[in-house]
């Protein structure tokens, strides 16, 4: 196994705080990265770039530390005010999409121990900013993000194919029954 040198995202990446509040985000042309998987929309935008986006908040809420979600997003976004975004300073060095890839794998070994907090848990923005993290070589990197998008679709093509599987038991069963 290749061991690449290990760096700490803030020697590689600039962490900016989300300024959205996204219960009183005004709905229009532009996602807004929330802690859920699926995007709202905002009226306004706070970047125009890739980046990762991690949420400063546990996912379960009343004490126990999980993420579900840790979140890519390019382009034109606002991001919510319980997030924080996670911006390669050096594009041909790093990735955005290797450094999500990477994250939410990794996140339950790599993120969620250094939530803290007994009832409200949360991630601090200096802690993320420790995390270290392996850096192969640019183009290393973009060949692992194109092989886990092909896993990616992959996947998704598996469920969908699970859900058409158990319609079509369910109608066979129905039509054998209700005859």
């Amino acid at each position: 196994m290749i061991k690449y040198t290990k760096v700490k995202l803030c020697d590689i990446c600039r962490i900016e705080k989300g300024r959205t509040g996204i219960a009183s985000a005004v709905p229009g042309e532009y996602p807004l990265v929330v802690t859920a998987e699926e995007r709202k929309t905002c009226g306004t935008y706070q970047f125009d770039c890739e980046a990762v986006c991690i949420p400063l908040v546990s996912s379960s809420g009343h004490g126990k530390k999980s993420l579900k979600n840790v979140h890519y997003q390019s382009g034109k976004f606002a991001l919510g005010s319980i997030l924080c975004a996670v911006i390669p300073n050096n594009p041909q060095q790093v990735s955005a999409r290797y450094l999500h890839q990477y994250l939410q794998f990794y996140k339950d070994t790599l993120l969620v121990p250094l939530m803290k907090g007994a009832a409200n848990v949360s991630l601090s923005m200096r802690d993320i900013a420790k995390v270290e993290i392996p850096l192969p070589p640019i183009e290393k990197q973009l060949e692992l993000c194109k092989t886990l998008d092909i896993y990616d679709n992959l996947m998704a093509e598996i469920e969908r194919q699970r859900k058409y599987g158990t319609v079509l038991l369910r109608n066979i069963l129905k039509d054998t029954f209700e005859k």
